[in-house]
């Protein structure tokens, strides 16, 4: 009996479903607790198991002078009525494995690229969109905002004052670096300190180096900008990078005080290079 009890289990068959299984393959018919009184099954846990059991296709369900009976249902047919229901599980596990598969994957790719270890840099060679992104993390600086200005210049300094504005406005901290070793002649020196001076007027302090070794641009120690020149192109292309990253932030925001250190000032600029005055 012991060695069938094992068997059965062996189908998936648990082992008071078992014991209760080979109960009534003994008998014809047996109430709830006459199955309790001849196995190891409390009366209680006995309606459970017998339900399973009716489930699984392992016995039946009858009424007999009104009380409900069970009956075992013949072994060949039980055995294959386990084997169907195996094989019905295994579909029904199938299916999910397939779905869960597909949602799982949904999130390890989505996880993947969030923890690409190179998600926060960003690279831009359009103008276009160099001259958006620019745009972009003006509006979004809240507290600081520091740079290198040097030519090709992707604004104007007329169109620059339109979008400067609004940090100014809001009383974020503006400095600027401008590279002046373009303007060679008087008329483009006088024109260099005019467009410096409008951005003097906004509040930002400005300082004057005659050569940057790049565009720069750093937000609220977060956000950097640096636009390099294709030195080997015969035309102005210009690449930039842009790195959401505090640690690149703090380390690109020591290369712009050394250079603001060794910068002049804008009237130190003017007493040294214009002969006159400008008012």
């Amino acid at each position: 009996m012991t060695d069938l009890i094992s068997k059965l289990q062996d189908l998936g068959i648990s082992g008071r479903e078992a014991e209760v299984y080979m109960a009534l393959l003994q008998k014809n018919e047996l109430t709830a607790p006459e199955v309790a009184k001849i196995t190891t099954v409390s009366r209680t846990k006995t309606y459970e198991i017998l339900q399973n059991l009716v489930k699984k296709k392992l016995c039946t369900e009858n009424y007999r002078n009104g009380l409900k009976v069970f009956g075992c249902i013949e072994p060949g047919i039980a055995i294959k009525n386990i084997l169907h229901s195996d094989e019905e599980e295994l579909r029904r596990k199938k299916d999910i494995a397939d779905t869960l598969e597909g949602k799982l994957m949904e999130l390890f790719i989505r996880k993947a690229k969030k923890d690409d270890p190179l998600d926060y840099i960003e690279v831009i060679s359009d103008l276009g969109r160099l001259r958006e992104r620019w745009i972009q993390i003006q509006e979004n600086t809240k507290k600081e905002l520091i740079g290198f200005t040097k030519p090709p210049y992707v604004i104007s300094f007329e169109d620059t004052l339109e979008y400067q504005e609004a940090p100014a406005t809001n009383k974020v901290v503006l400095r600027g670096i401008y590279e002046y070793s373009h303007a060679n002649t008087e008329e483009e020196k006088i024109e260099l300190v005019k467009g410096v001076s409008s951005y003097q007027r906004l509040g930002e302090e400005v300082r004057l180096i005659k050569e940057l070794p790049m565009k720069l641009v750093i937000s609220d120690e977060m956000v950097t900008m640096f636009v390099l020149e294709n030195r080997v192109s015969l035309t102005t292309d210009l690449t930039a990078m842009v790195v959401t990253h505090p640690d690149f932030a703090k380390m690109m925001k020591f290369v712009f005080e050394t250079y603001w250190n060794l910068s002049m000032t804008l009237e130190e600029y003017q007493n040294k290079e214009i002969s006159y005055q400008l008012n």
